[in-house]
């Protein structure tokens, strides 16, 4: 993943449900603006987490909100930028 993806939210960090029933990952495409690396001290401390969510990435949604600090590995990339 890289600045200038499109991406939308995936399934494969977070099952969404709604009064018990699975919704569907939202259909919201977004911009990635910036990627953050995994600080060292999580690395040392946390490095199991660190591992299963990825860096941190700020995306900006065809809607206007900005999200900073998204998992990585909680986002599909569905266009390189």
């Amino acid at each position: 993943m890289k600045v200038g993806d499109l991406v939308q939210q995936g399934s494969r960090m977070i099952e969404m449900r709604k009064r018990g029933k699975k919704q569907d990952p939202s259909k919201r495409v977004g911009v990635v603006i910036e990627i953050h690396e995994i600080p060292p001290e999580m690395l040392n401390g946390r490095s199991d987490w660190a591992k299963i969510l990825g860096r941190t990435i700020d995306v900006l949604w065809d809607n206007g909100k900005l999200t900073k600090n998204f998992a990585e590995n909680s986002l599909e990339v569905v266009s390189e930028g």
